[in-house]
């Protein structure tokens, strides 16, 4: 398995079983976006998968893609938290207002929250998205803020099998 593994890092994935690069672009972007979906935190595998293509020209095109479909999928959670006005029980209630307050007061923190989720997980960014439905977040900040900074987080994940094919 590890000899494999080695072997895979060393030469990089073929994509000629995808048919097409364009075949394996639109497949990043579903994978991505399956995964932005279902919150189960392999997301960087994909990357690190990307990063290990034979075609180097391909590497951050795939990435790209990647990262849209995983923000597309994580606009799904977004919409969850939006649908705040549905949550009836009084506790809640004051949070949401207080936090959508405090968010609204400070627009760059709120932001810089996000940023930090998307890049390294603290807070876990999943909880964030919908956080940043429940306060109401301007989609596009959140969508381009997500974007860039989880591409951000992919392209350092998809460093890696190139770092290790210089070594080998």
């Amino acid at each position: 398995m590890w000899a494999d593994l080695l072997h895979l890092l060393a030469n990089g994935i073929p994509l000629d079983q995808f048919g097409s690069p364009m075949l394996a672009l639109l497949g990043a972007f579903a994978i991505g976006a399956l995964f932005g979906a279902v919150p189960a935190g392999a997301s960087e595998v994909l990357a690190l998968a990307a990063g290990a293509v034979q075609s180097r020209s391909l590497v951050f095109p795939l990435l790209v893609m990647l990262t849209a479909g995983h923000v597309a999928g994580k606009l799904l959670w977004y919409s969850v938290g939006a649908q705040r006005d549905r949550i009836t029980q009084p506790s809640l209630r004051v949070w949401i207002t207080k936090a959508t307050s405090f968010s609204h007061q400070h627009r760059q923190l709120s932001v810089g929250m996000l940023a930090s989720a998307a890049l390294v997980s603290v807070p876990p960014f999943h909880l964030m998205v919908v956080a940043a439905g429940i306060v109401r977040m301007p989609i596009v900040t959140f969508t381009i803020t997500s974007f860039v900074v989880r591409l951000l987080r992919f392209s350092v994940v998809a460093l890696f099998p190139g770092v290790v094919r210089s070594v080998l």
